[in-house]
């Protein structure tokens, strides 16, 4: 019986590996052993799978530098999650990305509530208002984007979050929670995290305008009599009113009138600010500045008597600030007065508008008025704090009767006319018929 044999086939595809693999030693091994870039380590209880691969153009793996041309292990896993085709089609995936020198790491991106915290920790010794922007980022922001990393956010969900509160909100506060939102995404942006601010192409906030609310001479008569009342009130009831809340309310006030400095400024004013010029001239040292840019700000009469009243008022030992009291006491104190007024819709930023707009009414320049600001351009001027004195002189203008212009012949004959009479005055002339001379 002649016995046929059967033809034997090509090696099948992977014939290399599955022999590489089988010829592995069931011991533990301190590295993997590897088959044409890709490596087996057997483990105590799981074997994993790696792939070696090689950088042409250097660069960093697992926060290590790796030269041009050094090799890299990439760990993919347990080996029974994978079969030798995904395992060659990854290997060749990875080696692309480092022929091309990206990197081989998937690219983590951080939570906006991660990075916001990171963010505000980081901003923490410069900002103004810090609890106002981190009650933004906890209340208003955390609940819709903190979950979400930060390369997922879209225009769309800015568009529903801005909807969402604009329905609860006023537009202004909801300008102010975008603002710290627009913030946050353009720090990512200038860090490489994102590559675009979904914020820049979102739908704008409706019924947002500049406040433009100034202080009249009669509004600021009626807001120092309710100052002086208040005052009045503490002082006969002193015993039992904290010494902390006594005695430099009025002074507050009128130093923002005469200053035109800022809330925050005046608080954080120290003795150490208070400078002399050529033994005449006092001036202010504005350092805690919203933009970081120091100024000095020239006394005016009031400020001048204002200084020693501030000196002689009750403080804890070693408080060297003008003003001694903390902000929540301010704002208490301040919207009591403001209740007190009876007076519509004012705050203290008011008395800052208010003092830049007599400064122009009173002709002085426009850019000596920015800088006793703390503005570094005279836009911000027409946009927030000055009323347009253009637009004032055209009123004016408006109401000045208007002198009706003679026609060309009609002035000729009245200045003939004017002639005669004043001749006739003189004797030069015979007066007319009928008339004695």
């Amino acid at each position: 019986m002649v016995v046929v044999k059967r033809p034997v086939g090509r090696p099948g595809r992977f014939d290399n590996f599955e022999r590489f693999e089988a010829s592995l030693s069931s011991k533990k091994t301190k590295r993997p052993a590897y088959c044409d870039g890709i490596g087996i380590y057997k483990g105590a209880t799981v074997t994993t799978v790696w792939v070696k691969i090689t950088l042409p153009r250097g660069g960093t793996y697992n926060g290590r530098t790796i030269p041009v041309g050094g090799p890299v292990e990439h760990k993919l896993g347990k080996r029974s999650s994978w079969d030798w085709s995904q395992l060659v089609a990854e290997r060749d995936r990875l080696q692309g990305l480092a022929d091309r020198g990206e990197p081989l790491e998937a690219v983590e991106v951080d939570t906006f509530a991660k990075y916001a915290s990171e963010w505000l920790e980081r901003k923490k010794p410069t900002m103004k208002g810090y609890g106002v922007t981190k009650g933004h980022i906890n209340s208003a922001l955390g609940p819709t984007f903190g979950k979400k990393a930060l390369n997922v956010i879209t225009i769309a969900d800015v568009n529903r979050w801005i909807g969402k509160q604009s329905a609860k909100l006023k537009p202004a506060t909801v300008q102010r929670q975008l603002s710290t939102f627009n913030a946050i995404m353009n720090d990512a942006v200038r860090s490489g995290v994102i590559e675009k601010n979904p914020t820049d192409r979102a739908d704008r906030i409706k019924g947002v305008e500049p406040r433009q609310r100034f202080v009249t001479d009669e509004e600021w008569e009626v807001i120092l009599k309710a100052v002086d009342k208040i005052e009045q009130d503490q002082e006969e009831n002193k015993e039992r009113t904290p010494q902390q809340i006594r005695g430099w309310l009025r002074h507050y006030v009128v130093w923002a009138y005469n200053s035109g400095m800022r809330r925050a400024e005046i608080l954080n004013l120290t003795w150490d600010n208070v400078r002399k010029i050529n033994g005449e001239t006092t001036v202010i040292e504005v350092i805690n500045t919203k933009t970081g840019k120091p100024r000095t700000v020239t006394c005016t009469e009031e400020m001048l008597t204002i200084l020693p009243a501030l000196r002689a008022l009750d403080r804890v030992e070693g408080d060297n600030r003008l003003f001694p009291v903390s902000l929540t006491t301010l704002k208490r104190s301040l919207t009591g007065l403001w209740r007190a007024t009876g007076l519509r819709d004012i705050r203290l930023h008011d008395l800052r508008r208010t003092h830049a707009t007599l400064l122009l009414q009173r002709n002085i320049d426009p850019r000596t008025v920015a800088g006793r600001l703390g503005h570094s351009g005279t836009a911000m001027l027409a946009k927030h704090y000055a009323v347009d004195l253009g637009d004032m002189e055209a009123a004016k203008a408006f109401s000045t009767p208007i002198v009706k212009r003679k026609k060309p012949k009609e002035a000729a004959d009245a200045i003939e006319e004017d002639g005669e009479i004043e001749a006739a005055r003189s004797g030069d002339l015979a007066a007319p018929e009928g008339h004695a001379p």
